[in-house]
């Protein structure tokens, strides 16, 4: 479907992108896909938005398949990566802190 162009032009003004991975994979998506597919979408838009810092975020690691799926998805992304679990409330502290950081 797409971002959409509102959204997209909300995010110019922002400093960095938290991008916020599934990792569950539930309903049959791949993670690596999805985040291949917006990093697309923001450079098909602009190439100012796709150059923003990202923080990746592996959420719902509480969740059966998140592990593996993770372990996939960093032998492809060479990037630090956040796993948590908003539901259990798992590794909100260091993600936190790292975007505290990076503002």
């Amino acid at each position: 479907r797409g971002l959409g162009d509102k959204f997209l032009r909300h995010i110019e003004r922002t400093k960095i992108l938290v991008h916020l991975i599934d990792m569950s994979g539930f309903e049959g998506r791949q993670p690596l896909e999805d985040y291949k597919t917006i990093n697309q979408e923001l450079k098909k838009y602009s190439q100012a938005v796709y150059a923003k810092p990202q923080i990746l975020v592996a959420n719902k690691m509480d969740l059966e398949n998140a592990s593996r799926n993770l372990e996939k998805f960093k032998k492809t992304i060479k990037k630090k990566i956040y796993p948590i679990s908003a539901l259990k409330k798992q590794g909100l502290e260091e993600l936190i802190e790292a975007i505290r950081k990076r503002l």
